[in-house]
């Protein structure tokens, strides 16, 4: 029943108002309403605002985690760049080994 009233008292201001016959005391009242609606809505909003900071600081953190298993991913991938690269380094040496032994030899090492 307040909110009807108050409700139907928004609507008489308004259309005062409009109408530019709105006295100071019913100026007062007016902003005293729209006030209390002002405050109705954020008390309305604080839940839903909660979980949105809530939500946003669950994102930050998924993001951070993103970018630091990223930076896992990124290393990886270098340090198997980086071990094949090696390996190239080891058979061509291998090789070099094999060709002097063989030079020096006449066998194969991979007969002995």
């Amino acid at each position: 029943m307040k909110y009807a009233n108050r409700q139907h008292r928004l609507e008489q201001l308004r259309l005062r108002e409009a109408e530019g016959t709105l006295t100071k005391q019913e100026q007062a009242e007016l902003l005293s309403i729209f006030a209390e609606l002002d405050a109705e809505e954020a008390e309305a909003l604080k839940p839903a605002k909660e979980t949105s900071q809530q939500l946003q600081k669950e994102k930050t953190a998924l993001e951070e985690t993103a970018s630091q298993l990223q930076d896992i991913v990124t290393e990886h991938k270098q340090l198997l760049t980086d071990a094949r690269a090696y390996l190239t380094q080891l058979q061509l040496k291998r090789a070099l080994l094999a060709d002097k032994y063989y030079r020096l030899t006449g066998q194969n090492l991979s007969q002995r």
